[in-house]
């Protein structure tokens, strides 16, 4: 066993062997795996598409709640009346359909990539 260590005087005539040998494996491993389905497809869990869904709801709502609440300070500063709530509230709504779809894309790539479309 001493003498199939590195540095060893046999161990450099081996080497060469050893190398050729891990090659083959390498290269019979590598067939395996394309035989392989590497992603199987995955339907979605039993609750993950309800946290899909309540993710989008809640991004929608926040971008409201915020554009709302900004518009209401904005009119309390400035002593107007509910004009920078209604402003502010539908750049908020806009911002946060923006910021919906944006997450529907990303979780579409994420799909299409598990599927091994991407």
């Amino acid at each position: 066993m001493a003498d199939m260590r590195p540095g060893s005087p046999k161990g450099d005539r081996d080497a060469a062997g050893e190398r050729e040998a891990l090659d083959r494996l390498s290269r019979r491993i590598d067939a395996a795996r394309e035989g392989i389905d590497p992603r199987p497809n995955r339907s979605l869990g039993k609750y993950q598409g309800l946290s899909i869904a309540w993710r989008m709801v809640l991004e929608l709502v926040i971008g409201c709640g915020f554009g709302a609440a900004i518009g209401y300070a904005v009119d309390e500063v400035a002593g107007t009346g509910p004009l920078f709530l209604a402003v502010f509230g539908l750049l908020g709504f806009a911002a946060g359909v923006k910021t919906m779809m944006a997450s529907a894309q990303q979780m579409q790539r994420k799909r299409n990539e598990g599927d091994g479309l991407g």
